[in-house]
């Protein structure tokens, strides 16, 4: 066995075998450890095999089974071990946080053994040589996903969300599966790095086949309608939200973009996609700006995210998504990990004095200043990187400068000085070149893997109206003054969307008490004039404050 191959073997066993080793008697005091001295074998493992893949550019397959019949494999290119780079390096942050964050907690051995399996099968399913290999590395990390969010089962609220999600897996795998049936029945390739449309799948099959990939992908990443398992996740510990970001909630990206031959071939397959992530997109920036509670926010943030993930997908721009997928997995993996201190640094920044208010002049042009600066360093180092030649491209490189502008806008009206400007004119231009340079590294290290734009990608012009469709939502809060009743409606809305739902209700027709035994009485809950939903059943001695 090659270097490669033990390096590869090593990067996807190492966590799944550390849970193996917490499960052992004897070794309930050190298990707290074994999630990161599993992550750190692999996260060891992934950076040297994807140091030796990068230099030599030369894949290294693993297989079991016969070349005449069903196979499963692995393979260390370019792609996978960028793809398993990022899961090892978010394991391991993740790990070491929660080595710490848990102490005490009762559900800390359970989180490395649940943990480490779901790293070990989303491991095999970015690596994955063949597609039966995906869809068993998909299935079992969806089953580790279930187990993770049902850490807390005594609780109700985990009960809830652990069968939800496990719905929605369900319709997802179910998804996969029959499309990889499909696919093979009609004599399509095992092999992911050869695969092309079934040669015996007529027109409608093909697309069946395509459209089914789509809503697995969609199921995974919390896209409407299947976005409720994400949100009721939040039940579960803090590092098991962190942990989502490496390739469990983004394998819907993952897998659009390994399957792309299939997906792309197909104007239904790309449009549905697109349809999707663009509803998702505002619909989850919608509530996101409604959420009140950090971690809320942050789900709702992962599914627009997630919907642009799925956005560049349907427009062919793979390269694009692939480094979406690890900016965003460590990014927001990073914040979920912070969530626990926002509120008190939210506290120390309502201490600091109110800025004063500026004029609307002055506002219209320190908005200007930022969008011209934004949009001439990203036409300009665009012009000399050139990440993307075709249309689509040039409407990534659109959001870019209205993200850098964004931020510009951000900063300088907190700090609208002289010396504010200055680092203004310096930040934004390296921002936005530091997002192409790390764009146009990935588009051409990536270039021999990745597959080429399919004839049925989505049309440019639907993403540019999609953005203008963006811009609008994001400056709607600042017009709530102007519009106050449609702004309280779309408020009440969005925050009432956002919240988590819960099974089995029962409808009372008549208020309801809980006994409070020392306040000598009953509290009783107003009818509100619709239905109400049951609360849970109070404890035979009361519910203590």
């Amino acid at each position: 066995m090659s270097l490669t191959a033990v390096l590869l073997t090593i990067g996807i066993a190492a966590p799944g075998f550390a849970s193996l080793l917490a499960l052992l008697p004897g070794v309930r005091r050190a298990i707290r450890h074994l999630g990161v001295i599993g992550a750190a074998f692999g996260l060891t493992a992934a950076l040297a095999l994807a140091i030796l893949v990068g230099v030599s550019g030369q894949a290294t397959t693993i297989r079991l089974g016969a070349d005449d019949g069903l196979w499963f494999g692995v393979t260390a290119d370019r792609l996978t071990v960028l793809l398993l780079l990022l899961v090892s390096f978010v394991n391991t942050v993740v790990q070491v946080f929660a080595r710490r964050q848990l102490l005490g907690d009762d559900s800390a051995a359970q989180f490395v053994i649940r943990s480490g399996l779901l790293i070990s099968a989303t491991a095999a399913m970015v690596t994955s040589a063949s597609v039966i290999t995906l869809a068993a590395g998909w299935t079992a990390s969806g089953l580790a996903l279930i187990a993770l969010v049902s850490m807390h089962w005594p609780q109700p609220a985990a009960r809830d969300a652990a069968r939800h999600t496990a719905r929605m897996i369900l319709i997802g795998d179910t998804a996969l599966w029959v499309a990889v049936v499909l696919h093979l029945t009609h004599g399509g390739t095992q092999d992911i790095s050869a695969l092309s449309p079934a040669p015996d799948a007529g027109p409608v099959t093909g697309t069946v086949i395509a459209v089914l990939l789509v809503v697995a992908a969609a199921a995974r990443c919390a896209q409407l309608p299947f976005h409720r398992w994400l949100s009721a996740s939040l039940v579960a510990p803090t590092p098991v939200s962190a942990i989502l970001h490496a390739g469990v909630v983004n394998a819907g990206g993952i897998l659009l973009v390994r399957l792309y031959p299939l997906v792309g071939a197909t104007w239904w397959a790309t449009g549905v996609t697109f349809a999707v992530a663009a509803v998702g997109t505002v619909y989850a920036t919608l509530i996101m700006l409604a959420r009140p509670d950090i971690k809320g926010a942050l789900v709702y943030s992962t599914i627009a995210q997630m919907a642009f993930l799925l956005l560049a997908c349907s427009l062919g721009l793979l390269a694009a998504a692939i480094s979406h997928l690890i900016a965003h997995g460590m990014f927001k993996s990073t914040l979920f990990l912070g969530s626990t201190s926002t509120v008190g640094s939210h506290v120390r920044h309502e201490d600091e004095p109110a800025l004063a208010p500026l004029s609307r002049i002055r506002l219209v042009a320190l908005g200007v200043l930022s969008i011209t600066v934004a949009a001439a360093s990203v036409a300009a180092l665009a012009g000399v990187l050139r990440p993307e030649s075709h249309a689509s491209g040039a409407v990534l490189m659109a959001f870019a400068a209205l993200t850098a502008a964004s931020a510009g806008w951000g900063w300088i009206r907190r700090k609208p000085t002289g010396s504010g400007v200055a680092i203004l004119l310096v930040a934004v231009p390296l921002m936005a070149g530091a997002y192409l340079t790390i764009l146009t590294a990935i588009t051409r290290f990536l270039d021999q893997d990745l597959a080429p734009m399919g004839v049925a990608a989505a049309p440019a012009w639907a993403f540019a109206a999609l953005l203008v469709v963006l811009v609008a939502v994001w400056f709607a809060p600042s017009q709530a003054r102007r519009f106050p009743r449609a702004a309280a409606w779309l408020y009440a809305h969005a925050l009432a969307a956002g919240q988590p739902i819960r099974f089995q209700p029962r409808a009372m027709t008549a208020p309801h008490t809980m006994p409070y035994p020392h306040l000598h009485g009953v509290v009783p809950v107003p009818h509100v004039g619709r239905p109400l939903v049951a609360m849970p059943e109070p404890a035979s001695e009361g519910v203590r404050l």
